[in-house]
């Protein structure tokens, strides 16, 4: 059995990477994830000669990296006669996106393998001939293997929070002053990354005041300059800027006053996302409970280290619908690994080497099946492309058209004569996103529609009210909420619904558009198909000439 150990190693690491490149284009050209261009275009726009943000959405560690990998892009393909300046670089995103979002989604990859590493790191420490539990559940975990697909910054948050939580534990045994400097550092590079980690910083209490080292006060204050010093570092413009910064915060809060939620759901959904945080019916979740409780038992100062910021985490959640997201719990999820492994490692202790297997396939099993379903998933057919292709060969070039958000509808050229217009009103009203237009236009490919977009509310669309208002101002919206004559008066001749986007019971402020949708004929309709079909349910309808004028 010691001899095949390589041979099983190489085979799980060949499964971890596996699971995390398969279907890593998916969508592409076209993009599917509603939050990556948000990404990427942040990204993008430091290229315009300034690191500040226009918002706040996210924090910018992430959007500066990949600007410098960009800057990497740029300089190869120049080198290489592919681009003539920054204009052709801009219609190179515009038009053929697939280089960005591949190299932010291999970024992605790559931070979540090296968080493993650090997991790995963390338990040789503790058990130095014992199996890499924790970095075993998280390696095949549905959560992290979906967002290692995406050009999210959540990867690169759960890469610090997992060194972070490989410096607290240091912290707690041995109460050094570097420990508490690295895991401070750590801790705040995690909330630069991504908001979600701020929280975190919660696991010093227990970590320094519990440790039976006895480390001197002074260095926890230290732990949290060090903190604050890496969330500034990553995100310096939060200080800079903070006015910006504060209006965006208190926009999330708007958006939070407009959703109706029971707290007790709420709660429900994130206990159950700790459950599951390896898989649906992983033996993970029965290994945090016994781990919980062989620490209590044999160590309980390093128990309260883990189950303190669990415990924050669960109520701070449980206060906000969105918190039923589960990489709301990402900068835990190392903790709950590592509380899951002392309950597995001690199972598996008790069973013997015999049942080994068995207590290999009932806590990583579950994860690898629902990983490699999605995986599956992402190489299905699509309904958004196989609306794309229809159009595109049955709607004439030029026609107005009217879809909704991006990622839930076919991919739809515009014409240059509309990227125009919209570059005219981008540069009078001020806006960043002008940049972006005039290189459209003129790396212009030929053809296109004129493309509307329905606007969607704030609560619609699960996105702060701010920065939806000014994120539909600079795009060709088109406010139907009156009913089917506001598309008439623009002139659109062909409307498009998607069930991922607005739906009468998701936009009740569209009833009067959707009722008018029901009086024109169906033209198209694109439907999904278990295992066979993946994407959206799609209604294309004809606006007729007689329609209009019956309207």
């Amino acid at each position: 059995m010691r001899r095949a150990w390589p041979v099983l190693a190489l085979l799980a690491a060949f499964a971890v990477i596996a699971l995390r490149l398969a279907g890593i284009s998916w969508g592409l050209p076209a993009i599917y994830n509603a939050d990556e261009p948000h990404i990427i275009n942040l990204a993008l726009s430091f290229g315009g000669g300034s690191l500040k943000p226009a918002f706040f959405k996210y924090p910018t560690l992430w959007p500066y990296l990949l600007f410098f990998c960009y800057g990497i892009y740029f300089t190869l393909l120049s080198s290489l006669g592919k681009l003539h300046g920054v204009t052709q670089f801009i219609g190179l995103y515009a038009w053929h996106p697939t280089g960005f979002y591949l190299i932010a989604r291999g970024l992605s990859t790559a931070c979540g393998l090296l968080g493993l590493w650090a997991l790995v790191r963390t338990e040789r420490s503790r058990r130095p001939d014992g199996l890499p539990w924790a970095a075993l559940l998280l390696a095949f975990s549905p959560v992290l293997v979906e967002l290692s697909h995406s050009a999210k910054p959540d990867c690169l948050m759960f890469l610090w929070a997992c060194l972070a939580w490989l410096f607290l534990l240091k912290l707690h045994r041995d109460g050094d002053r570097r420990s508490h400097w690295l895991a401070g550092l750590c801790m705040g590079l995690a909330m630069s990354s991504q908001y979600t980690a701020g929280l975190l910083p919660v696991a010093a209490l227990p970590a320094h005041f519990l440790s039976p080292a006895r480390p001197r006060r002074r260095w926890f204050w230290e732990c949290a300059l060090a903190a604050l010093l890496g969330f500034l570092a990553g995100s310096p413009y939060i200080a800079l800027d903070f006015p910006n910064f504060w209006a965006s915060m208190k926009d999330l809060s708007e958006l939070t006053a407009l959703q109706t939620w029971s707290r007790l759901a709420t709660t429900e959904r994130v206990l159950r996302n700790i459950w599951e945080f390896a898989g649906p019916w992983s033996l993970a979740g029965v290994g945090i409970v016994l781990g919980a409780v062989r620490l209590w038992r044999t160590e309980r100062r390093l128990a309260w280290v883990f189950l303190i910021p669990i415990a924050v985490y669960i109520v701070a959640l449980s206060n906000n619908e969105e918190g039923t997201w589960p990489r709301y719990l990402l900068a835990v999820f190392p903790g709950l690994a590592l509380l899951s492994a002392e309950g597995l490692s001690w199972l598996q202790a008790q069973a013997g080497r015999a049942t080994l297997a068995l207590l290999l396939a009932a806590a990583l099993g579950p994860g690898l099946c629902a990983s490699a379903f999605y995986d599956r998933g992402l190489q299905l057919p699509d309904t958004r492309a196989e609306a794309t292709d229809w159009m595109r060969h049955n709607v004439p070039a030029g026609a107005t058209v009217l879809l909704d958000s991006s990622h839930a509808s076919p991919d739809l050229n515009m014409s240059r004569e509309q990227i125009e217009r919209l570059w005219r009103k981008t540069r009078e009203a001020g806006s960043p996103r002008a940049r972006l237009y005039l290189g459209m236009a003129a790396t212009h490919p030929g053809g296109g529609w004129r493309v509307y977009r329905i606007a969607r509310s704030a609560a619609d669309l699960h996105s702060s009210p701010r920065h939806v208002r000014l994120s539909q101002a600079d795009a060709p919206t088109l406010d139907v909420s009156a009913g089917l004559s506001a598309a008439l008066a623009a002139g659109v001749e062909y409307v498009v619904i998607s069930d991922f986007g607005a739906t009468p019971e998701r936009a009740p402020q569209l009833a009067a558009f959707f009722a008018g949708l029901q009086r024109l004929s169906l033209l198209r309709e694109f439907l999904p198909e278990q295992g066979r079909v993946a994407g959206p349910a799609l209604k294309i309808y004809r606006i007729s000439a007689w329609q209009s004028f019956r309207s």
